[in-house]
């Protein structure tokens, strides 16, 4: 059953995804919005947020809210780990010399970024350069990172793949736009867009019907909360298309892909990984504003004076300025001892005792166990992680919880990809029935940086022992080298490998009637038949 769009507004968004901004702003360290005791700090003057009402926004002193987002941490530490991780892309398959010859004589030239699969301007493997467009065109390569992110804070990430003007291509969308049917049929993506001034709501739906695949564009006039679905023709002209309704034979499942992050039988979009840890971070951020009080109150050093000094100090400023108030530090270089023997004294209270660090560090441990995050992960941040050197062995160890999630995080995000690279190639074999529909594999790179030392050292080994091919070798060995480059480089070696010599140029290459003189076993000229 499709979903009725009556109306829409935030209420509509959490009722499906939850405290999907919350999660937002306690990640980008929003957190003087979210927390009450912040906001009761603020108002009363005790604390000031300088980013929103600067200094002069504090009545009684200048402290700043303080923020240490360890929110922010926990979902850039997997995402650093998979995003490295993700390497070449490659098609398994070969096109034929005919679909090669019929694509290159479609274009007369190369088209930029495709060298690898070219030579002499022609396309050596169409089904490959297809793939490689694929990338290109979605900017790839600079979204893993954030797709990691995204997925992880809010809890969930949609890939749609597109082909229009901007050529085939894969877009990638926060999770708040995905509606899916309760007969999980279809999928509805909800997009509030402005046009020409006014709000209006884009729902396009994907929706299995009789074995095939129906997809839909909707649009609604909002007047506040409320959504009035305009006309057909209305809705064509608005959104500049020619079609609002397209229906893909054979097709059994929609293009649009969801993935869930954590999902469960309770939370089948998945949750956050910020889930249930804004209370922890509540108390980090206070107990360190806290102290800051505490310090801007009692850290700063004050001077006693007697009151004699202190009666002498209010003449001359009376003197001077004919402000006894206006006392000038000056006056302070030449003082007199009381009958006591006592002059100004220099009072300042021992900082070292403010406060309690260590309440802040076990909140933050406790944050790490819940987020399965490593507590090692977080020291390279810090001067003392990146002192010592480090073998790629010890790093594992160290980061072992971190590199555990995101081994799973990876697996699935792969998973999500081949699933989109698929469905962009169902999209061209529509019109193309030359191009093959496959699941493309994706080359897995190393999470953990080790030195190039390392690198060889450790593909060497497993190609000595057979375990490894000489091509994986070369390619492991340079991961960011062209697929042009990788070949010849195998050429390079395969051809030293075949050493020649003058005898083996003579004779021809050793077997084994060279290696016994061309004698029979018992020492006898062996016969040329020939």
């Amino acid at each position: 059953m499709t979903i009725k769009w009556t109306e829409w507004s935030k209420k509509t968004i959490e009722e499906v995804h939850g405290k999907v901004y919350f999660y937002r702003d306690l990640y980008e360290g929003k957190h003087i919005n979210l927390f009450a005791r912040a906001k009761k700090l603020v108002d009363s003057g005790e604390i000031v947020d300088n980013i929103l009402e600067g200094r002069s926004g504090a009545k009684n002193v200048q402290t700043p809210y303080i923020v240490a987002n360890i929110s922010k941490l926990i979902p850039e530490i997997p995402a650093m780990l998979v995003s490295r991780s993700i390497g070449k892309i490659n098609s398994s398959i070969v096109s034929t010399e005919e679909q090669n010859e019929a694509a290159n004589e479609e274009t007369d030239e190369i088209i930029e970024g495709t060298e690898d699969n070219t030579s002499n301007g022609k396309i050596e493997n169409l089904q490959q350069e297809l793939i490689k467009q694929i990338e290109k065109n979605s900017k790839l390569k600079l979204k893993h990172w954030s797709n990691i992110v995204q997925h992880q804070v809010d809890g969930g990430l949609v890939g749609v793949p597109w082909h229009d003007e901007r050529g085939l291509r894969i877009d990638f969308k926060q999770r708040d736009i995905y509606y899916p049917h309760e007969d999980e049929l279809g999928v509805d993506l909800a997009y509030e867009r402005t046009i020409d001034e006014e709000d209006y709501l884009h729902v396009y739906r994907e929706r299995i019907e009789d074995g095939d695949l129906k997809t839909n564009h909707f649009l609604f006039k909002l007047n506040g909360d409320k959504c009035t679905e305009l006309e057909e023709d209305e809705t064509k002209e608005l959104l500049n298309i020619d079609e609002v309704e397209m229906v893909f034979k054979g097709r059994s499942r929609p293009f649009v892909v969801y993935w869930p992050n954590e999902e469960t039988f309770m939370n089948p979009l998945g949750v956050s990984c910020l889930k249930n840890q804004e209370g922890k971070q509540d108390e980090i951020n206070w107990t360190l504003t806290r102290n800051g009080i505490v310090y801007e109150r009692n850290g700063k050093p004050r001077i006693a004076v007697s009151k004699d000094i202190m009666s002498a100090l209010k003449d001359a400023a009376f003197e001077r300025y004919g402000d006894e108030s206006k006392v000038d530090h000056q006056d302070l270089e030449i003082t007199t001892f009381d009958d006591k023997g006592k002059a100004m004294e220099v009072i300042q209270i021992d900082i070292s005792k403010i406060g309690d660090l260590q309440w802040v560090k076990d909140l933050m441990k406790l944050m790490f166990i819940e987020t399965k995050t490593s507590e090692k992960a977080v020291d390279f941040y810090l001067d003392s992680g990146g002192g010592a050197a480090q073998s790629g062995v010890a790093k594992f160890y160290d980061l072992f919880i971190s590199i555990v999630k995101a081994e799973q995080l990876q697996e699935e995000y792969v998973y999500f990809l081949q699933q989109l690279f698929e469905n962009c190639l169902w999209l061209a074999n529509g019109e193309d029935p030359g191009v093959l529909i496959e699941e493309p594999e994706i080359t897995l790179k190393s999470m953990i940086p080790i030195s190039r030392k390392e690198l060889i050292e450790e593909n060497q080994l497993a190609f000595a022992g057979g375990s490894q091919s000489l091509e994986t070798t070369v390619r492991r060995n340079n991961p960011h080298a062209s697929e042009e480059w990788i070949q010849e480089e195998i050429t390079r070696i395969e051809e030293e490998r075949q050493n020649d010599d003058t005898t083996s140029l003579l004779l021809g290459r050793s077997n084994l009637s060279n290696f016994t003189d061309n004698r029979d076993e018992n020492g006898n000229p062996i016969e040329d038949d020939s």
